[in-house]
């Protein structure tokens, strides 16, 4: 059922300078009073960002567009100076039109220094700023990268090049032609807060430094996530009235809030009125704006929409999301290990509605995905999600490691998915051109034998090894498989048919918790792996999963 509540609330009233924020999603379909549904950018590469981006109307003409990013302490890397550890990044952002106009902005950050403890803290946050002043045009795109200055992205050219490790994003952009609307009041989305202190806040006393110091600098949340980060959503929301003004006899003059939650079964209903100040400001055709909070404890765990408009239904309103999370492990969970998690158990619509939703409706998702799977609901520890979590720290230390779209190498998405094999034939150093080959056969033949060393391999009329291991002279012989002989012939000329490999044999189907795309498809899989790189980097070559035995 849901919850209704109305209320009156005062607040401050904000006019010398204006911040109106806007985040471009293009697709989204909104009420009338309402532009798009909102939710900030995802940063993604070789770490995790949230990127909001805000429409800053500084007159009527003149707008500038202020980027802000929040990247976990976690995700940076500090490196130890005299007062403490620093983290240092750097900031590009490029606005381009679609005739091609291009407005850029760079930005060096230098963090404060902190203590070892909060430098690698995944529940704290650093804040940066980028504006782009004076933007000529009203419609492009925009592309944000932040780059990690301590940190090098992996790989050996990567070192070479000095490129560092960085979080990028881009999406389409557009503002409105001008702030003012035609009648009545117009609203921007809101710019949302934290921790600010609004009872307290003296607005003649608020720095316009956004960049380097000041009130955005201190208090922006562009991640927008509530509850455990801060119990107390708070916003700064402002108003363009119509030209001429908006008359002070004409009521009321005032807002209505609506927050509900994205399942649809939570709604909770507010107004919020100017004060005197601000009544005077829309009279005389000035901007002005509300400060506006919201106790978060009323707000059960998931994602949310924000709905503002003027209350007598003149003018434009606005839409935006945020979330509310209450669990500490999904707060410190690294982005990446989430998005990994969804990329392995997913697929299908499923792994597309896990790819467009919001941070906590992500972890909704993969709450009730692996509450389905609990065999005991009664039991505060979940099996199925604990044996996942084994595989998966197995797989990062051992097995190639564990990223945004799920195991770095094939081993591993093989071993999260059914578990560890019951059997592994391993050759680091084939010493034998027909090593590899023998392995191919075992995949799609389960009775092949084993041919360990030279002899057994036999060999060809004349002394010499047999390029064909069904043509061998001499030895133990093994059996005929097409698909053996088409897979090999695909590499038989390649450097990797001398390359490390890896034969996993399940001999009953393995233990896979979930369905996929390795599970109930025979009683005895096998994968063979090469090492294609020479560097370590499995990657599954033949399977009899894939194509079943012959």
């Amino acid at each position: 059922m849901a919850v209704k509540r109305w209320r009156i609330r005062r607040s401050v009233c904000f006019y010398p300078y204006i911040l109106l924020s806007f985040i471009i999603l293009a697709s989204a379909l909104v009420p009338s009073q309402a532009r798009a549904i909102l939710h900030p950018l995802d940063g993604g590469g070789n770490f995790h960002s949230s990127v909001d981006v805000v429409n800053r109307w500084v007159a009527e003409d003149q707008l500038d567009v202020m980027v802000l990013i929040e990247v976990s302490n976690g995700e940076l890397r500090f490196e130890r100076e005299k007062h403490g550890y620093v983290g240092r990044a750097r900031i590009e952002v490029v606005l381009e039109s679609l005739d091609g106009q291009i407005v850029t902005r760079k930005r060096q950050i230098r963090t404060p220094a902190l203590s070892q403890a909060d430098a690698g803290a995944r529940t704290q946050f650093q804040v940066f700023g980028v504006l782009l002043r004076d933007v000529p045009f009203r419609e492009g795109r925009i592309t944000c990268g932040v780059y990690d200055v301590n940190r090098r992205k992996p790989g050996i050219l990567n070192a070479a090049r000095k490129n560092n490790a960085s979080s990028e994003c881009s999406t389409a952009w557009v503002a409105e032609p001008a702030p003012r609307p035609v009648d009545g009041m117009a609203l921007e989305e809101p710019l949302y807060l934290m921790q600010a202190p609004l009872e307290a806040w003296n607005p003649a006393a608020i720095s316009d430094k956004v960049e380097e110091s000041g009130w955005l600098h201190d208090y922006t949340h562009p991640s927008r996530r509530y509850g455990l980060q801060q119990d107390h959503l708070q916003i700064f929301q402002p108003v363009w009235p119509q030209a001429g003004g908006v008359p002070l006899e004409h009521e009321p003059v005032g807002l209505r809030v609506e927050v509900v939650n994205l399942d649809m079964d939570f709604a909770l209903r507010d107004t919020v009125e100017f004060d005197d100040r601000g009544r005077q400001a829309l009279a005389a055709g000035r901007p002005a704006a509300l400060f506006y909070s919201l106790d978060v404890n009323l707000l059960p765990e998931g994602a949310y929409l924000l709905n503002l408009a003027p209350l007598d239904g003149e003018g434009r309103g606005s839409l935006t999301r945020f979330d509310v999370i209450w669990r500490l492990s999904a707060l410190g969970k690294h982005r990446g290990l989430v998005l990994g998690e969804g990329h392995t158990v997913f697929s299908g619509g499923e792994l597309k509605e896990f790819l467009r939703s919001s941070p906590a409706e992500q972890e909704k998702l993969l709450e009730a995905f692996w509450t389905d799977l609990n065999p005991d609901l009664e039991s505060p520890v979940n099996e199925a999600y604990l044996e996942f979590q084994y595989r998966l720290a197995y797989v990062q230390k051992f097995l190639g490691g564990f990223g945004e779209f799920g195991a770095m190498d094939d081993r591993g998405e093989v071993f999260l998915l059914l578990g560890p094999a019951d059997e592994i034939q391993t050759k680091r150093m084939p010493m034998n051109f027909q090593d590899q080959d023998d392995a191919r056969i075992k995949v799609y033949q389960s009775m092949a034998p084993d041919r360990d060393g030279t002899a057994a391999k036999g060999g060809a009329a004349g002394g010499t090894q047999n390029i064909n291991p069904y043509e061998a002279v001499g030895g133990v012989p093994m059996p005929y498989s097409y698909s053996a002989e088409r897979d090999r012939g695909n590499i038989i000329y390649s450097a990797t048919h001398n390359f490390p490999f890896e034969l996993w044999k399940y001999d009953n189907g393995g233990n896979p918790l979930f369905p996929s795309r390795f599970s109930e498809r025979g009683l005895q899989p096998r994968f063979l792996f090469i090492d294609q790189t020479g560097q370590g980097e499995y990657k599954l070559e033949s399977s009899n999963v894939l194509q079943a035995d012959e």
